[in-house]
């Protein structure tokens, strides 16, 4: 793995860890990076699940068809997901799904107008492609997802997890706005 992907895996850790609720944890597509296993070294008294379309995982899902799973989560991560999926409304309910009442999702994406968009606006955006992302997501956008879906939002946050010794990233320091991620927290109210 190389060196900027490390950076910003931890640095994802450190934003995703720190919302961490209940002690059954379902970690959507897991199989990438190394968020997953410091998320499990920093939280042994939690049970981490994981949930992806291939690989080694607790559970294997085509996210843009979901099958259901009998087991509830206290918290569900998807992290870098719903840009590469065909309907996040479909992919939100599906999650408040698999979340037992209460339950939290700590979400973070790609920021739509972030630097890498506002550079080059066809960035990582290749429909046919689905390594490639789908849709591109602001902050106002996934609230109001999440707002209609009747969770609480608790938490939104621009976050400089994806640019790593980049000139530009500098420009998103200044302006909390153009950082290339967001991050939601959301508490179901069901």
């Amino acid at each position: 793995m190389n060196e900027k992907r490390l950076k910003s895996d931890k640095l994802r850790f450190r934003y995703i860890n720190q919302y961490l609720k209940g002690k059954y944890i379902l970690d959507i597509g897991s199989s990438e990076g190394n968020v997953h296993k410091l998320l499990k070294e920093s939280n042994p008294d939690k049970k981490f699940f994981t949930l992806d379309t291939s690989g080694e995982s607790d559970y294997r899902v085509n996210l843009d068809n979901p099958k259901k799973i009998k087991k509830k989560f206290d918290t569900i991560i998807a992290g870098e997901i719903i840009e590469h999926l065909e309907s996040s409304i479909t992919f939100i309910r599906y999650c408040k799904s698999l979340l037992k009442k209460d339950g939290r999702i700590i979400l973070t994406t790609p920021n739509a107008i972030g630097l890498q968009y506002l550079r080059d606006p066809s960035w990582c955006v290749y429909y046919s492609d689905y390594r490639g992302h789908t849709q591109a997501f602001t902050i106002e956008m996934l609230k109001r997802i999440f707002k209609d879906e009747k969770f609480t939002i608790t938490k939104t946050q621009y976050i400089n997890a994806f640019w790593i010794n980049n000139p530009l990233e500098y420009l998103s320091f200044l302006i909390k706005r153009l950082r290339p991620d967001l991050l939601i927290v959301a508490d179901n109210n069901n």
